[in-house]
């Protein structure tokens, strides 16, 4: 989700115009890729205090709940599951055909909650987790998968028939831990330390990523602590790739996944008002490997790994460049036409990608193949999403008094989905 005011860098409000993918800019075999990118989402929105969603193409739009203040909805089987607050403990659910207004009770006592295919599973306070089938009658039909969850790191994730959550390990001290999503089996202790949260799993074909936090019980965030480990997608041990090198928590925090790597601000230190001071440190990428590649002199802001060996990034002070490495070197830096730019993001289809657009205060742009900046003019926005696979973006056009709009790939063709005001947009979903 983008908002026009999305960092300290930029005040000011965006002009957007949505996407037109230059097929110069793109490899023959994403091309083809891109082809099956569809249309055929669900928009889910927010307007005058229910949740309400759409058809990308404006057609089945329906009222699904009415007085909707929930965080992290889910559509799932025949409901929609969400927490009823952001800092709420009670999992609702609703029919996902708009059938009933009105939400029911799902459990009462939840502290995270995720979906994996025909099944929910959640976490309640007393770190115990459970899997009940997504058109569960109700919660009594769970199934208990584990126990001795430790509930201060609630997130964990769902891989391959396989749960990873932070466990008590004999009830005292916290490990990443690993069990059958059936419940069958014995605890796998992995590491200790804590998954700070899912977030921080990342997965390719073959091995499972995960960033621990070593030192979970202290209360600093300048400590080097933080260890990449690998797992077998199909279950195993886990590998610690720099146990050695620890990577300072701030550094993690203020960084991001892109593709195969991990990008860290080195030395980086949090300023006055408590955010990070992106100008006192040095942008550097951990590949999955251990290799540490320093990418840039000051901190880098956002990135993304275009191609296999280059990056587009934004550094401390909202300049835009794209570097190209080559044996864990950067070889090649090119800065971009713009300044006070606050986001770079991929469109991917499959996996790849098939665009890459930046957001700048001066509007939004899409990268070329000879890294030269295509401009998208038009559109006044207040605040934009978009989701893999589904074409184009959906938009709040602050221009038509907050209307839902969705314009596609071709940076041409938009269409007003409503006639109401929308306050925000929740989810893009194929269901």
């Amino acid at each position: 989700m983008l908002k026009h005011t999305f960092c300290t860098l930029l005040s000011c409000l965006l002009v957007f115009t949505g996407v037109s993918v230059a097929q110069a800019a793109l490899s023959p075999a994403v091309i083809a890729k891109a082809a099956t990118t569809t249309d055929n989402a669900f928009v889910y929105y927010v307007s005058n205090g229910s949740l309400y969603r759409v058809m990308s193409d404006g057609t089945k739009e329906q009222r699904l709940v009415n007085s909707f203040e929930g965080s992290r909805l889910t559509p799932a089987g025949k409901y929609l599951y969400y927490m009823y607050s952001e800092n709420s403990t009670t999992l609702l659910r609703t029919p996902v055909d708009g059938s009933a207004l009105l939400p029911s009770r799902f459990e009462s006592d939840v502290v995270y909650y995720t979906v994996d295919g025909d099944f929910i599973y959640y976490m309640n306070t007393k770190g115990a987790i459970y899997r009940a089938s997504v058109n569960a009658k109700k919660a009594s039909e769970a199934k208990l998968v584990t126990d001795m969850a430790d509930i201060t790191h609630p997130g964990f994730t769902v891989i391959n028939g396989r749960i990873y959550y932070n466990g008590r390990k004999s009830g005292r001290t916290t490990w990443l831990a690993s069990k059958a999503t059936n419940g069958s089996g014995q605890v796998q202790w992995l590491a200790a330390g804590a998954i700070p949260s899912p977030w921080f799993v990342r997965t390719d074909n073959t091995s499972i990523y995960i960033i621990v936090n070593t030192k979970p019980e202290e209360t600093q965030y300048s400590l080097n602590c933080m260890v990449l480990y690998s797992i077998p997608k199909k279950g195993g041990a886990a590998k610690a790739i720099n146990l050695k090198t620890p990577l300072d928590t701030n550094s993690i925090y203020s960084g991001s996944w892109t593709n195969g790597y991990y990008l860290f601000n080195k030395d980086i230190s949090l300023g006055s008002e408590g955010r990070y001071d992106y100008t006192t440190s040095k942008g550097c990428i951990i590949d999955m490997k251990g290799n540490i590649i320093q990418i840039h002199d000051t901190g880098i802001y956002e990135i993304a790994n275009i191609a296999p060996n280059k990056f587009a990034f934004i550094d401390a002070y909202g300049n835009a460049f794209v570097s190209t490495l080559n044996n864990n070197k950067v070889v090649d830096t090119k800065q971009l036409s713009i300044n006070y730019a606050g986001y770079v993001r991929n469109l991917m289809t499959d996996g790849k990608v098939r665009a890459t657009m930046l957001f700048a205060q001066s509007g939004a742009y899409m990268l070329q193949s000879d890294l030269s900046l295509k401009k998208m003019v038009g559109i006044e926005w207040d605040l934009c999403m978009y989701k893999d696979d589904v074409s184009g973006f959906f938009y709040i056009n602050a221009g038509d008094n907050c209307r839902l709009y969705h314009i596609k790939d071709d940076g041409k063709t938009s269409k007003k989905l409503t006639d109401k005001t929308v306050k925000r947009i929740v989810l893009i979903s194929k269901n």
